[in-house]
């Protein structure tokens, strides 16, 4: 199967990480009309922000000790694989839609969203048409009784024990930092902000 370019790993990379440039200089330079209309709004937002980050560094986490040095090698389907068929994609969507939340608005969340939806919804499909053609029956199987993206515990099961390859999750664990980072970057930016070091030039609900 030849991959699509356009839903390639490495044109996600780059685009994911241009969209966040983007992003970050419109966030340097916002602000949330909530805190000036309803500040109990922009509390709910941030603690929700925080608490989806935390979820979504924490199930990459879980997600890394299952594919670190399996990724593309066999069929992993142990512990949040057996949630789901894309946890890490799950999770990431819970982090990246957490740190939308910090910025204490709903704009933001709400584009994220629609991103995500769009974007992955053919990526996900472009990886379940390679890893059929990969894994045949043992795949078709797999997608028969374990859901796309919505987790059910109905069939969740972990082995006692896994072999982790102390290289692979290394380098998972330095990719989910970033999630902290930006997270407090967008803190940072409205700590500045609201000791004028930084001006507000936009706001958003």
């Amino acid at each position: 199967m030849e991959m699509n370019i356009l839903f390639s790993p490495r044109v996600r990379t780059v685009s994911s990480r241009v969209i966040g440039f983007i992003l970050a200089i419109i966030l340097a330079f916002s602000f949330s009309k909530w805190h000036f209309q309803a500040a109990f709004i922009e509390h709910i937002l941030w603690f929700f922000g925080w608490f989806f980050v935390g979820i979504g560094v924490m199930g990459r986490i879980w997600c890394s000790l299952y594919i670190s040095g399996f990724k593309n090698a066999k069929l992993v389907t142990d512990g949040p694989y057996s949630l789901c068929r894309n946890p890490l994609y799950l999770f990431s969507y819970l982090g990246g839609v957490g740190i939308m939340l910090i910025t204490e608005t709903f704009i933001f969340p709400i584009l994220f969203t629609l991103y995500f939806l769009c974007y992955y919804h053919y990526v996900i499909r472009q990886e379940e048409q390679f890893l059929s053609e990969k894994y045949g029956t043992a795949y078709s199987d797999y997608i028969k009784t374990i859901p796309r993206f919505l987790p059910s515990f109905k069939n969740f099961k972990e082995p006692e024990f896994y072999l982790v390859s102390p290289k692979h999750f290394r380098i998972f664990l330095t990719q989910v930092v970033w999630f902290i980072w930006v997270a407090a970057l967008v803190q940072l930016f409205d700590e500045l902000r609201l000791h004028g070091v930084l001006p507000s030039l936009f706001s958003w609900f």
